[in-house]
């Protein structure tokens, strides 16, 4: 049986898509405020029970979005942890200014960033692992049920975060671990799913989930 269902929501397009904007706070772009609605209207009949995203107002937004929809739901809270990679130098620079600026950097490809941190700051995939996994183990702590079915509901959580948190977590819920995450696809605006069986408090935690959803994104109409 169901402990939790887990949902993991990317963040609409933001303003600024020709950007390296890691921590930088941009809002989201009108498309992105679409996709964010779309997010929330397809979690409408979902009874949530609480609601999460990162600090950063683009995630912050469709939280927002999610808890206005669906009748009386809980208001969202924030998690700073669940922020975005930090993109050190390159944070805040458009794409033809890094370029410019420092071409080495601006071409790295993602896929290269387990143990990469960019200078002036910048995180690693695995160091933002090593900041979420524990946020989300407290919520899911949190919220999940520790015992068999008692006739309630499967509770549900929703979070609304970023593409590589969203990425690292399904990585571990599919068994391969934070270097699984170029596996992972996350298009703005994304719904994913994660399942956790009764019985996650006995064992490791990722080995008791199961993908139930990735990267499906809702029609928004724009």
């Amino acid at each position: 049986m169901t402990a939790l269902h887990l949902y993991l929501l990317r963040h609409g397009e933001p303003v600024a898509s020709d950007l390296f904007y890691g921590h930088a706070d941009v809002p989201l772009s009108p498309r992105g405020e679409q996709q964010a609605a779309a997010a929330a209207r397809a979690l409408a009949a979902v009874p949530l029970t609480a609601i999460y995203s990162s600090d950063l107002q683009r995630a912050a937004r469709g939280a927002a979005m999610i808890a206005a929809h669906g009748g009386a739901r809980p208001a969202p809270v924030v998690l700073p942890a669940l922020r975005e990679m930090h993109l050190g130098v390159l944070e805040q620079l458009s794409f033809r200014e890094a370029r410019a600026r420092v071409p080495e950097l601006a071409g790295r490809r993602y896929e290269d960033m387990l143990d990469y941190r960019m200078p002036g700051g910048g995180e690693s995939v695995r160091d933002v692992a090593e900041r979420v996994l524990p946020c989300v183990a407290a919520v899911i702590a949190r919220h999940a049920r520790t015992t068999g079915p008692d006739g309630q509901a499967t509770p549900a959580v929703a979070i609304v975060a970023h593409n590589t948190v969203n990425r690292v977590l399904l990585a571990c819920a599919a068994g391969l671990g934070p270097a699984g995450y170029p596996r992972f696809e996350q298009t703005f605006g994304a719904i994913n799913r994660v399942d956790l069986r009764d019985g996650w408090a006995d064992v490791d935690l990722w080995s008791a989930t199961r993908i139930g959803l990735a990267n499906w994104a809702p029609e928004h109409g724009g």
